[in-house]
């Protein structure tokens, strides 16, 4: 049987997931969270994709595969998988990332990619940073956030309880009070926490309050990097410590 109806109550699913759900398109992405060990609710397969995928699916029309996905170019593959509930402990890590309002998915995705490629433990990300079940972060992220430790919490409770557990927590800021970051090479802490903040307005007052230091990526000819080059730098910078 082969699916041709928007109406379809999977189809309907796809286009817009329930809450405890996410979308992934793309045969690598999706067996990158089948690899993860995501639990996976619905496969669809456009008409006349053959893939290598070890898990069966429900065919699709071309046209239908099209309605389907968020991309120009469909890859006729897409998968729905449960959310998964993280615990971390944050408190017993070594490096971390933490996001102050980073609302563009991409940047969220490009993160949670460098946290992972040198060897962050984890991310903390306000609740108004955008979600890393997006599909657009997972595109981005090209599937790290399947398998780095991504967490939401108040930032402000966040930074109390790392301080109380021995680490320093860095806000990355453009202010001439920072200390640049070749400085924090050279004499960085055992545990270190540092914060990216938003992409228009940075790291918060009441959030950058809180932090034992401001650090700054020094740059030439250039008003500021963006949020996800920046936390790139800084995580492979701290990755070297």
């Amino acid at each position: 049987m082969i699916i041709s109806s928007r109406q379809n109550k999977i189809v309907k699913s796809f286009k817009n997931p329930p809450a405890d759900s996410f979308a992934v398109e793309g045969e690598k992405l999706i067996a990158e969270a089948l690899d993860a060990g995501l639990r996976l609710q619905h496969l669809l397969i456009a008409q006349g994709r053959e893939t290598r995928l070890s898990v069966s699916g429900t065919v699709i029309t071309p046209e239908l595969s099209e309605y389907v996905s968020e991309v120009k170019s469909p890859q006729g593959v897409f998968a729905l998988f449960e959310r998964r509930t993280q615990s971390f402990d944050f408190t017993a890590a070594h490096r971390l990332i933490l996001l102050d309002g980073v609302r563009d998915p991409g940047n969220v995705g490009a993160i949670a990619r460098s946290c992972e490629a040198f060897g962050m433990d984890g991310a903390v990300l306000s609740e108004d940073s955008a979600d890393v079940y997006n599909a657009k972060v997972v595109r981005a992220s090209a599937g790290s956030v399947f398998r780095l430790p991504c967490v939401y919490h108040d930032l402000c409770e966040v930074i109390t309880a790392l301080k109380q557990s021995g680490f320093a927590v860095y806000a990355s800021v453009l202010d001439e009070g920072a200390i640049a970051l070749k400085t924090l090479e050279r004499d960085a802490p055992e545990r270190l926490a540092v914060i990216i903040g938003n992409e228009g307005q940075g790291v918060s007052a009441q959030v950058a309050a809180l932090c034992d230091e401001k650090l700054y990526i020094p740059i030439k000819g250039a008003e500021s990097l963006n949020a996800g080059v920046a936390a790139g730098i800084i995580c492979y910078a701290i990755s070297e410590m």
